[in-house]
């Protein structure tokens, strides 16, 4: 493999967790919009007829169970992902690499955050950056 293809390979394995940590997060604001819906179900009925279709509260309780199953499955599957990349900068030689790409990767900050955070320049934490994707397969 090449090392632009390496390199590559190396940062998507990485964005996993980024990936999956947003599905889950949205995944949390749409149970969050279910609760409220489920909660608004039991103040009101009108006998009305209404121009949308409505959820029964039969519907909103199987998507909050489908939602809370897809959110379980996914944090699972994000700890074992994160679980195996903190294993895999643990093995880097350089620690500073490693705890850029923890940060970028695991908990989400830009590397203009990270640059200001360590008191290195942005331009020094992109090179880093990539000196520790290449770095971490090796």
């Amino acid at each position: 493999m090449n090392t632009d293809n390496e390199f590559k390979h190396n940062k998507a394995y990485l964005m996993q967790y980024r990936k999956m940590h947003t599905k889950i997060e949205r995944l949390k604001d749409k149970l969050e919009r279910l609760n409220e819906r489920y909660n608004l179900k039991g103040v009101s009925y009108s006998s009305q007829p209404s121009s949308t279709v409505t959820q029964t509260l039969d519907d909103i309780i199987a998507q909050k169970e489908y939602v809370e199953g897809k959110i379980r499955e996914l944090t699972g599957d994000a700890i074992k992902i994160s679980n195996e990349i903190q294993d895999k900068l643990l093995d880097l030689d350089n620690q500073l690499e490693a705890e850029i790409l923890d940060l970028y990767f695991l908990e989400s900050h830009s590397l203009n955050e990270i640059a200001n955070d360590l008191c290195y320049s942005e331009r020094q934490i992109e090179r880093l950056y990539v000196k520790g994707i290449k770095h971490l397969f090796k």
